[in-house]
């Protein structure tokens, strides 16, 4: 009997052993139903000296115009169309054309033009297009836009806002459509109130006390009433959020949300969620919003797309819960909440890694550590350089995002000639490898490449071949990204959540809770009702938290979930605070 045992445990371990070794098909899906933030758009370089090298692009505002949606962006050498709001063709314009360089560009469409002017102190001349993806564009009028401008069309009015100041509100002002003359004073809408808000207090935890920049407006209408969002605190922090006052006129009088802020990402992969717009896909509003990296200048910053809802009391509120996830494109089709995402998880977080090698402090562990301020740097850009991560044991795997950093560039503005080229390979094993992604003749910019394949293949090892990189002499990454599923048990409920508002502070509250094994991460949903949990806070390894962005005099609630790479396991504990 031990004799035949022996012989049919051999003959599982050559099993297993031709499992392991057993070719991986993988396909490139040629139709992609997902993406991933931040989008994958080339990202101009700043054209300050102190910025040469340094990728920004913010204060995004999306419209869609014959059959396209165009994003404009501050400091973005031209702007970028799609018909599906996942390929994003840029159009290069020069300062020759119109002062494209110009920050926050304001934009609305009347007739057959789409119209743009940038910020400005005073006077700005508007512009416009009829066919804007050939970068045509026309001089229209000088008009008053100051900093920061937003328009929104009513009849023949053209409503304008714009402020962008620690001291001075935001204001509004109507012209005339046709003649651009003007129909009203300026008036003030509103200014900060970091006392009460907690979340337009500055700093990364809305720890500072000096005062906000208050910035960023934008309109929309909804169900008859006008919802005038803006941004704060500032633009170089993860707390960077957008809040909402609302009024029955587009003028106002306007009432403070007690819900802000209503577009708000302090965790995660990728941090911050203000100064954005809505723009309507089908029946479906979408978030644009911009995000902070700020590690080698405040204005490093990358833009976002967030789904975007107005409940049945009519509470506005983006969609941020994992939201540097994979997720759906947007579509024409009515999408309700809790459907914008595959339930693809990540696979790579805080897992063994092997690089060809590191230069001086820039860890490899970086590429896992789900922070996109950090960095793993090569030695070189050459074919010789390559990062491995071991998942622990097979996954399906459906997708991949490869984010790539900037360590030594020195380009300014829009570089033709910049581009990252690699082979991705998997495998059972860690020595047979087989080709899951060739990109060897890519010859496009794509700072966060993201791969969505056909149908998901298993594997336990992904390798990242560096083929070409002339961003700089040093290959660099800030996070590769593997998402699908572990195959596991997703981890337990957690049994207990306490909160405690600050006695001193009431715009600050702490939350305890405690710790699940196998957990990866846990997500803080709170809200001023328990059906309106709309905001979210993300934290990794941690088993409490506090911070400052409630409004003083409003009620709380608190539920907490839990994730790994297996999946989410939603609440079963709640906490109130008064």
């Amino acid at each position: 009997m031990k004799k035949y045992t022996l012989l049919l445990g051999a003959a599982l371990l050559l099993l297993a052993g031709c499992e392991n070794n057993a070719p991986i098909e993988a396909e490139i899906a040629e139709h992609p139903t997902t993406f991933c933030n931040p989008i994958n758009i080339s990202y101009r370089f700043m054209k300050i000296p102190e910025g040469k090298g340094i990728r920004e692009a913010a204060d995004p505002a999306v419209t869609y115009f014959k059959g396209n949606y165009y994003l404009f962006a501050s400091k973005s050498s031209g702007y970028w169309y799609s018909d599906d709001c996942n390929d994003w063709k840029h159009v290069f314009i020069s300062d020759d054309v119109m002062p494209i360089e110009d920050y926050a560009p304001g934009i609305f469409v009347h007739k057959d033009y789409i119209y743009m002017v940038g910020s400005t102190h005073g006077k700005g001349m508007l512009y416009r297009s009829a066919r804007p993806e050939k970068g045509e564009w026309e001089l229209v009028k000088e008009i008053y836009s100051f900093w920061d401008p937003a328009f929104y069309v009513e009849g023949d009015n053209l409503y304008m806002y714009y402020g962008c100041s620690p001291v001075d509100p935001i204001y509004a002002q109507v012209l005339d459509l046709n003649t651009l003359e003007e129909r009203s004073k300026v008036i003030p809408c509103f200014n900060s109130d970091q006392e009460i808000h907690g979340w337009e207090r500055p700093g990364e935890h809305n720890e500072l006390t000096r005062r906000p920049y208050i910035e960023g407006a934008w309109m929309t209408e909804h169900n008859g009433k006008y919802y005038l969002q803006y941004a704060g605190p500032g633009t170089e922090w993860k707390s960077y959020a957008d809040g909402v006052y609302v009024g029955d006129t587009p003028m106002g009088p306007f009432t403070y949300a007690p819900n802000n802020p209503v577009s708000y990402k302090p965790g995660g992969f990728i941090g911050g969620a203000g100064h954005g717009c809505l723009f309507y896909v089908g029946e479906n509003y979408w978030k644009a919003a911009t995000n902070a990296i700020t590690v080698r200048h405040m204005f490093e910053r990358r833009i976002s797309l967030y789904p975007t809802y107005f409940d049945a009391d009519d509470y506005l509120y983006s969609d941020t819960y994992l939201g540097d996830y994979p997720m759906f494109l947007p579509t024409a089709k009515a999408v309700q909440p809790g459907q914008t995402r595959p339930e693809w998880m990540l696979l790579s977080y805080g897992k063994e890694v092997t690089a060809s090698s590191s230069l001086d402090t820039f860890r490899v562990a970086s590429i896992v550590d789900e922070d996109a301020r950090t960095a793993w740097v090569a030695n070189t850009n050459g074919k010789e350089e390559w990062v491995q991560i071991d998942l622990e044991k097979a996954c399906d795997i459906y997708a991949i995002q490869v984010n790539f950093d900037e360590y030594g560039a020195d380009q300014s503005g829009y570089v033709d000639g910049v581009y990252q080229s690699y082979k991705i390979y998997a495998s059972n094993n860690a020595e047979d490898w087989y080709p899951v992604v060739n990109y060897s003749t890519k010859k496009t910019d794509m700072p966060h490449d993201y791969i969505e394949f056909k149908k998901s293949f298993k594997a336990r090892y992904i390798k990242f071949q560096n083929e070409a990189y002339t961003v700089s002499s040093n290959l660099s990454l800030r996070e590769l990204r593997v998402f699908g599923n572990g195959g596991g048990e997703k981890p337990v409920a957690v049994k207990e959540l306490k909160a405690e508002r600050d006695g001193q502070d009431p715009c600050k509250v702490s939350l305890t809770w405690n710790p699940v094994a196998d957990a990866q991460g846990y997500i803080i949903r709170y809200g001023v009702e328990p059906d309106k949990l709309y905001s979210n806070f993300q934290v990794i390894n941690e088993s409490s938290l506090t911070f400052s962005s409630l409004n003083k005099g409003v009620p709380y609630y608190f539920t907490i979930d839990v994730y790994n790479e297996n999946g989410v396991t939603k609440s079963c504990c709640n906490a109130k605070i008064d």
